[in-house]
């Protein structure tokens, strides 16, 4: 049930920003009831009391239509005056607030939502790095505030990524993803914690709110975010985010190219047309009315309905605000695309003119092949030696540049001939750059004929592929795999030199054959997953699996990466402890193994 009315009794709360916010426009505050559920109140500073429709501030911020952020500094949509002094909401200030007040129940559904017209005081003003630190002080003030919103942060996340939303984090490399899938990549590491809390919180609100502006027929912008066509199922996508995180050659600006390919441009709208990402029916902007105008729309009109006055803006004027910011947005982020992408050049051209392109990071490296190739020349010698130097690590986009987009020329050449010797030692690689092509005109994803066997009782796959690129067909020849995804990969290898002319690297895989037994081996899968997987290739006189470790984050809480390789295949795992990560990766390839994927 819905409720809505005026609180008299002043609220408390903290706020949890950046280090460097000013414009402090939420604050959280988190208690257990006493029937074991939760009490979340969000508290947003009551702008819609100071900005009316139509109003000069309201024209100004509608010409803004946000805050933009830049490396050092922002341009705020309102004056500072407003949005870093007497709106925001500053530790010991009496402040008038909008507040989401919400009853969760043990399973975390909303029971109860309610939203009020009243007044706060901020008890801290806290950046998201203070959250790590108070949570291992027992003693601080808001210790246990800080905890129960964590562990409810966490929940949230949880709850939402079984759900299908696009969700997760990497504390150990400060890597968390935004409403829309987004991988984003925190400043400092130690800030993920309290941006997962104020994240998770926020989309909570927000998605309240929502449901809230429906049930009440209240027009809001709602905000929209729709998958295209060609986009895979919701579980494909989560390993594609997750990779960044377990496959070492998978780096964050890829994944997100990927998506972005994948994933329309999230709109606001006077109509529901359901989040993708976050995978609900409805959800809008509510909880930031300082920093984006759909936002202060929102409030003007649930403020309007509180108090049971006139709505300021109809379902057509809030269409037209709707088309109004979307274009905004697009023209804004074509502007700074455009700017960006000059920069990136200016810098790549630098390095090539000053010879520093071996020490260049992998994203100016990036950039660097990207200039080249628009030259439309040969690539020059210090390039191709840095290339053949970065070989095995280069990240995925570089080889798809490199083997599908750079002209013809002795260098770039050789280039491709070595990526594809390289390539057939990972042939997963060739998989992800057909992914990754289909962003260029003419392209489309290859298709697969998968064939199996028995062999003494060892299952053996056969695939061939097959493209068709500009009105032209190539076929790959037929490879042999004990799993499906083996002889595929390969099947990419070889299609993937058809398409370049170029010849095929040596993929063969010798598949043992073996005497046909009336006695069938199986996979015990109640013991542990490493001696599982050992007895059964012990069984089928196969060679074992072999394992490898990768470390990352602070060496004294490292994250543990294990690859498990057999045959053609591989599996990973990730967690605190080697052995722990090792068990999951041989896990996953005894699910590799079962399946016949």
């Amino acid at each position: 049930m819905h409720l809505s009315g005026t609180m008299p009794d002043m609220l408390r709360g903290i706020t949890i920003d950046d280090v460097t916010t000013q414009d402090m426009d939420d604050a959280i505050w988190v208690e257990i009831t006493e029937n074991g559920g939760l009490h979340v109140l969000v508290m947003i500073t009551d702008v819609a009391k100071v900005i009316s429709k139509h109003s000069e501030l309201d024209k100004l911020a509608m010409s803004r239509i946000e805050t933009r952020y830049y490396a050092n500094g922002n341009s705020p949509m309102l004056p500072r005056q407003l949005a870093d002094e007497k709106l925001s909401l500053w530790p010991g200030e009496l402040k008038d607030v909008l507040a989401v007040d919400i009853a969760l129940g043990m399973n975390l559904s909303i029971l109860k939502t309610r939203l009020l017209r009243t007044v706060m005081i901020s008890e801290a003003r806290l950046a998201f790095s203070d959250v790590t630190r108070i949570l291992s002080d027992r003693e601080h003030t808001h210790h246990a505030l800080i905890k129960l919103a964590s562990q409810l942060a966490n929940d949230l996340l949880t709850q939402r990524r079984n759900r299908g939303a696009l969700a997760f984090y990497d504390l150990g490399r400060g890597l968390v993803t935004n409403e829309e899938g987004s991988i984003k990549q925190l400043r400092r590491r130690e800030d993920t914690i309290g941006y997962v809390i104020i994240q998770e919180l926020m989309i909570l609100a927000n998605m309240a709110v929502a449901e809230y502006a429906v049930k009440n027929d209240i027009p809001i912008l709602f905000r929209n975010h729709t998958a295209r066509s060609a986009t895979p199922e919701r579980g494909d996508l989560m390993k594609l985010l997750e990779s960044v995180t377990v496959i070492p050659e998978v780096n964050i600006a890829t994944v997100r190219h990927t998506t972005y390919m994948m994933l329309n441009r999230a709109e606001y709208g006077p109509v529901i047309l359901g989040h993708f990402g976050l995978n609900l029916g409805a959800y809008t902007h509510f909880t930031s009315p300082i920093r984006r105008y759909a936002d202060l729309v929102n409030h003007q009109q649930i403020r309007a309905h509180i108090q049971n006055e006139p709505l300021p803006h109809s379902k057509e004027e809030i269409q037209a605000i709707a088309s109004h910011i979307n274009l905004m947005h697009l023209e804004n982020d074509k502007a700074k695309s455009e700017y960006m992408k000059e920069k990136a050049y200016r810098k790549a051209e630098s390095a090539i003119l000053r010879n520093r392109i071996d020490s260049t990071s992998d994203t100016d490296f990036e950039r660097i092949t990207k200039l080249l190739i628009r030259k439309e020349d040969d690539c020059p010698e210090a390039y191709y030696d840095a290339f053949r130097r970065r070989l095995g690590k280069l990240p995925i986009i570089c080889a798809e540049l490199v083997l599908l987009q750079a002209p013809d020329g002795k260098r770039w050449t050789e280039l491709k001939r070595a990526l594809l010797e390289e390539i057939a030692t990972a042939p997963h690689k060739a998989v992800s750059i057909f992914n990754i092509a289909q962003h260029i005109p003419g392209w489309q994803m290859p298709v697969y004929k998968v064939t199996n066997t028995i062999r003494g009782n060892l299952p053996v796959f056969a695939a061939q592929s097959a493209i068709r690129v500009n009105n032209i067909e190539y076929r790959s020849a037929v490879y042999e795999d004990l799993t499906k995804k083996g002889a595929t990969q390969r099947a990419s290898v070889d299609l993937l030199a058809a398409v370049l002319g170029l010849p095929v690297p040596d993929l063969k895989t010798k598949i043992i054959d073996l005497p046909a037994s009336n006695e069938e081996v199986t996979i015990n899968m109640s013991k542990d997953p490493i001696f599982a997987l050992q007895e059964y290739c012990q069984a089928k006189k196969l060679p074992l699996p072999a394992y490898s470790f990768k470390a990352e984050g602070p060496t004294c809480k490292p994250i543990f990466t294990c690859t498990c390789t057999f045959g053609s295949s591989t599996s990973t795992g990730q967690a605190g402890k080697k052995q722990r990560a090792k068990r999951l990766a041989a896990r996953e390839m005894i699910y590799t193994l079962v399946s016949g994927n």
